[in-house]
């Protein structure tokens, strides 16, 4: 494996403890993120993402990481991708929109629209859902599209389970079906402090495949975090390990 800055960060990282407490609350979310291989480092794709939460999220509620899962608020989100890869200039902007009822439902809707080389293409999906206790939630999703897109339509359920001794566990389960296959999604993110967690992945979508990963929050003052993710598929023909960072601004 190629020595790389990221690699690099995420070790430092990982020996490093969170600095700050984040004791403050807060509504908005802006991060850029770069995620690419290590096989070749130059590849990647930039992520530019930013949401809106209608109400205070609280930064000591669970893992830093899962803040905005665990405060089951209302908020909206945009997301800009792009990355130029084998002669492929792509560009793609999401938008999405979740609504959390008094009753524990909630309805979430989004919009994508890419543009592969200059040929444009659009998406939609929708999600049905209810949070069942105070950290987990289970939904029904569709997702369809123009230009050939595949209808996709699914469930998902996904717990945290807090621990005494460790911050707690972050199961996922999702199966969604396509007119060619079922495909299969079990995780589990295993939060040794609300900073690291290591973690694995199951995926069968007729070929079964497990991913082994591990990431740091770098939580350095109340507003700024930087974070840091390693990922291996094992028993893969896929080469190098999946690295990403980020850096992510809360106020």
């Amino acid at each position: 494996m190629k020595k790389t800055p990221i690699a690099l960060a995420l070790l430092l990282s990982a020996a490093a403890p969170s600095t700050f407490a984040a004791d403050n609350e807060f509504q908005n979310e802006a991060s850029v993120r770069y995620s690419t291989n290590s096989e070749e480092v130059s590849d990647g794709v930039w992520n530019v993402a930013y949401r809106y939460y209608f109400e205070a999220v609280d930064q000591n509620n669970g893992p830093f990481a899962l803040n905005g899962f665990l405060a089951q608020k209302s908020n909206l989100g945009a997301n800009y991708l792009h990355y130029d890869i084998a002669n492929f200039d792509v560009n793609a902007l999401d938008i999405d929109g979740t609504f959390v009822f008094d009753s524990n439902w909630f309805v979430s809707a989004g919009y994508g629209r890419a543009s592969v080389d200059n040929r444009d293409s659009n998406s939609y999906r929708a999600e049905v859902g209810y949070y069942f206790n105070s950290s987990s939630a289970v939904s029904a999703f569709y997702s369809d599209g123009d230009d050939n897109a595949v209808e996709q339509y699914g469930l998902a359920v996904r717990s945290f389970i807090a621990l005494e001794s460790t911050a707690g566990v972050d199961l996922s389960a999702r199966w969604s079906h396509t007119d060619f296959d079922d495909t299969y999604n079990v995780g589990a993110n295993w939060y040794v402090t609300n900073s690291w967690y290591v973690g694995a992945n199951y995926r069968d979508d007729g070929l079964s495949q497990y991913t082994i990963n591990t990431g740091y929050w770098w939580q350095f003052s109340d507003t700024f975090s930087a974070t840091f993710d390693a990922g291996k598929t094992i028993d893969s023909d896929v080469d190098g390990v999946n690295l990403s960072a980020s850096i992510v601004g809360r106020f």
